[in-house]
């Protein structure tokens, strides 16, 4: 299976989501496509088990981030997650952009639930802001006047959903800083950032810190990272 899962992914970089089938798997390892089929109903089982990995791997990654991070200094904790996120996004570009990007045409997930390694990898950006806010050291509140009330009922059925202790401005903190780390490594990842800033690590790291900042938190920050 694993044989099966490494020749898929070799397709995708090669071709693109387009280019995945069980009969070009089986054409590459030199078997019939019949044969796939004791380990995969489908092509769709086989991509949603690609999905399921690169989930996995991701989160493995971030929660291995968070315990080894320094658990006093909060800002220090945050950039080294995305940190390990960003540098995950550059080793797993085909798995970055098959679970966040082109969706592969005529897919149809094999089960309705949704994978459970997609909560883990989201769990420890939000035990990020939970801890930082339980330290005192992270203040939300000011997003409580900016969200309007429908948005607000969103983001109510959202942690209700959830079962998330964070408060709905909290939440919304998170989705900012969600949509800031997505939008910056997929603009990198697919060459749109001015080729003129070269390594963009730095400008990560400071762009890291201001949503950090613009999310309430007071504690320390500093910002001479070791890539300047």
């Amino acid at each position: 299976m694993d044989e099966i899962k490494q020749t898929a992914r070799d397709q995708l970089n090669a071709h693109g989501a387009a280019g995945v089938s069980l009969r070009a798997v089986a054409r590459t390892m030199g078997l019939t496509p019949s044969a796939l089929y004791r380990y995969f109903d489908s092509r769709d089982e086989l991509i949603a088990a690609l999905i399921a990995d690169g989930f996995r791997s991701l989160a493995d990654t971030l929660e291995d981030a968070f315990a080894l991070a320094p658990s006093d200094d909060h800002a220090k904790r945050w950039l080294n997650v995305t940190r390990s996120y960003r540098q995950w996004s550059h080793e797993h570009v085909t798995e970055y952009m098959l679970i966040f990007g082109t969706l592969v045409p005529d897919y149809t997930p094999p089960d309705t639930k949704p994978c459970p390694d997609t909560d883990r990898a989201v769990q420890v950006l939000f035990r990020c802001m939970a801890e930082s806010i339980q330290a005192g050291l992270l203040d939300p509140s000011h997003f409580a006047a900016e969200l309007t009330p429908t948005l607000r009922a969103k983001v109510e059925a959202w942690r209700e959903e959830m079962g998330n202790p964070i408060p709905p401005e909290g939440l919304a903190g998170c989705l900012i800083v969600w949509t800031q780390l997505h939008g910056f490594l997929s603009l990198e990842l697919l060459g749109h950032l001015p080729p003129v800033m070269g390594d963009a690590s730095a400008l990560f790291d400071q762009q890291m810190l201001d949503v950090l900042l613009r999310c309430g938190y007071r504690g320390p920050v500093d910002f001479m990272t070791d890539h300047d």
